[in-house]
């Protein structure tokens, strides 16, 4: 059967009419135009029309089948009174949310059509999330969206710039659903480190009351907070790596005054002669600092290793001993390095091994020294490899403090990316332990009142060396610099004469008496501990007796050496030495070449050691020069003595 019109009107009236009830139930909007954004919830609507619609329910009620009219109309002036306010004061505070959906949260999603194209715009617009007080901003993903075709970069430029500011993403792509959260980022705090510490205020000096033995205060942070660090453990060896005018002295000098204070025994070796001097005279404090005497350096590097090996002894027979702090100091390690191997290049013997062994020895005291109390600083400008004997001791310095430092050092000395930037100031440094790095202020105080206080540290808690099985090394007595020597020329005989400025010149411009300076006895040191004494003046023998001027004749070619009265045996190198404190500069390396290759140089005496060794007056009648030195004779030109030699005259190794 055919359908009607009227069928067909009933049909589309009945299909509107459940439209309708659903769009009403729901709380959708009634027409096919949307809400505005920014309006009520949906559930919100669907309540307000439930309750309308009861409300429809009963008044129709009770007005037609109760015929009570007198109540409908009450009670709709009542609910009118209430709801009325109620919705003016929701409209005026709804203002401002619609507002911020208009203004911020639609555009938002309408941008977002690029980077989520699958989506249309009312997903897009349901997909973003901002409340009021816009303290972040959520945004859902469609399903499979991982941020390609650099969508997740525009998706964060897109929030940093409707927002303002910096924000940080945090992204949800691996559980349903998938987000991304943005919320601001916190500005961080900026603490800087103190521009100058104090090492006598207040908090400086609490810090380094409350330390423990071995535990020693460094500086203070970018907090104003002391750091402290032990020397026991892993990180018992200390290197610093700073260059110039980076605070390498007020460290020390600091460091010291708190060993001090600990009952320490110190041993200082610093060839600039600068650092560590105004610890002269505290006890067990031990300087070494003359660069004319590097010997004695590596003689009191020796007796520390050899202290470690006695600890050890002692420690093995007596595991609970506990000992009392030895510390050595090695400031301006790379200018000592390399003053020490020329010392040993100009010193070692045939058969000696090419390398300088004071390395040996300081990589014992590392490897050896933590487990006896037995500690080392070392301060470099450069702390590469080569500086530290090519022995692998770079690696065994495991905290490190580097100060005025560049790129290239940094990747060489701690390999880590990325590089910091090295802060120019005299005292600041970067501590590095392990994967920790802070910035700290070294404290300062004057050298004057560094020794001040160690003085009276010294004489509060006393010193005791009931912990050394040995002494350390005394010091030779400090050598005038060449140019401040009254020297004679090379190879004449007759009275001193003075090279470039002389020393009375010198002496009066120091207000110093010119016979003073020029009568000066320096006393030397050999190799195997003996001491003598040289004069290298123009003056009469102390005694008061002039020299002798009848010098016993040289020996020809092939002749032995007139046999003196116990006469003192020496090598080729420490004569050498000998007459280069005299003034008169003989290398070493001359008198080799010539006992080599000149017939009448000559003969020494063979030892039992199978070296040979000859006396100081032998070589000096050789080369026509005094000994002792004497300047009361007459000058004699080097050609008036007849078995006498001058280095080059027909030797081609001269």
């Amino acid at each position: 059967m055919a359908r009607s019109e009227l069928d067909r009107q009933i049909d589309a009236g009945a299909e509107a009419a459940a439209i309708f009830m659903g769009r009403f139930l729901s709380g959708a909007p009634l027409s096919e135009r949307p809400r505005a954004p920014g309006g009520a919830a949906a559930w919100q609507h669907v309540l307000l029309r439930l309750a309308l619609l009861g409300w429809a329910g009963w008044a129709a009620w009770t007005w037609w089948w109760l015929e009570n009219h007198e109540r409908v109309i009450w009670c709709s002036a009542g609910a009118a009174g209430v709801l009325v306010p109620l919705v003016i004061v929701l409209h005026i505070r709804g203002g401002a949310r619609r507002r911020h959906m208009q203004t911020l949260v639609v555009p938002m999603s309408l941008a977002l059509k690029e980077t989520m194209p699958a989506w249309d715009d009312a997903q897009r617009l349901a997909a973003v999330t901002i409340p009021l007080d816009r303290s972040f901003v959520k945004i859902a993903l469609p399903d499979g969206w991982h941020g390609q075709d650099g969508h997740k970069e525009l998706l964060r430029e897109l929030v940093h710039a409707r927002m303002g500011g910096r924000w940080s993403g945090e992204w949800n792509l691996k559980r349903y659903p998938f987000y991304v959260l943005f919320q601001p980022q916190k500005d961080k705090v900026v603490h800087e480190v103190p521009d100058r510490v104090d090492f006598f205020a207040p908090e400086v000096q609490a810090a380094i009351g409350s330390c423990r033995p071995g535990q020693l205060v460094l500086g203070l942070d970018d907090h104003s907070e002391a750091l402290t660090k032990e020397m026991t453990g892993e990180s018992a060896m200390w290197g610093l790596s700073v260059g110039s005018g980076g605070g390498k002295s007020s460290f020390l000098q600091m460091i010291i005054t708190q060993l001090v204070g600990q009952g320490a025994t110190v041993i200082g070796i610093d060839v600039k002669m600068a650092s560590i001097n105004c610890f002269e005279g505290v006890p067990g404090v031990h300087l070494y600092t003359d660069p004319g005497n590097i010997g004695d350096m590596r003689a009191a590097i020796s007796w520390a290793a050899r202290e470690v090996e006695a600890r050890n002894y002692v420690k093995q027979q007596n595991p609970s001993k506990d000992f009392d702090r030895l510390t050595l100091i090695l400031e301006e390690g790379n200018e000592f390095g390399d003053a020490s191997k020329e010392w040993w290049n100009e010193n070692k013997e045939k058969g000696d091994p090419a390398s300088d062994p004071i390395w040996g020895d300081i990589a014992s005291i590392m490897r050896m020294g933590r487990h006896v109390n037995v500690t080392i600083i070392g301060v470099f400008q450069d702390l590469r490899e080569s500086a530290v004997g090519n022995r692998g001791l770079r690696n065994m310095f495991r905290l490190l403090m580097l100060g005025n430092f560049n790129a290239n050092q940094w990747k060489m000395i701690v390999n880590t990316s990325p590089v910091p930037e090295s802060v120019d100031k005299a005292g600041r440094m970067l501590v590095i332990e392990g994967n920790r790095r802070v910035w700290i202020q070294v404290p300062y105080a004057e050298p004057a009142a560094f020794r001040e206080h160690c003085l009276k540290l010294r004489s509060e808690r006393g010193y005791s060396t009931a912990d050394l099985y040995g002494s350390p090394p005394a010091r030779s007595p400090q050598r005038l610099p060449s140019l401040l020597q009254v020297s004679r020329p090379l190879f004449t005989k007759g009275p001193a004469q003075s090279i470039g400025v002389s020393v009375a010149e010198d002496a009066a411009q120091e207000g110093v008496p010119a016979g003073q300076a020029r009568n000066e006895e320096e006393r030397f040191t050999s190799e195997d501990g003996e001491r003598f004494s040289g004069r290298f003046t123009s003056d009469p023998d102390p005694d008061g007796e002039p020299a002798d001027a009848a010098d016993p004749p040289v020996p020809a070619a092939g002749q032995e050496v007139p046999v003196e009265e116990s006469p003192e045996l020496l090598t080729l190198a420490e004569i050498s030495r000998r007459f280069a404190a005299s003034g008169a500069e003989l290398n070493g390396n001359t008198l080799r070449v010539h006992k080599l290759r000149r017939a009448d140089f000559p003969v020494g005496v063979m030892q039992d050691d199978g070296k040979e060794r000859f006396t100081m007056r032998a070589i000096a009648q050789y080369y026509n020069l005094e000994w002792p030195p004497n300047s009361d004779e007459e000058e004699q030109e080097p050609g008036e003595s007849e078995q006498g030699h001058r280095p080059g005259e027909d030797d081609p190794a001269g």
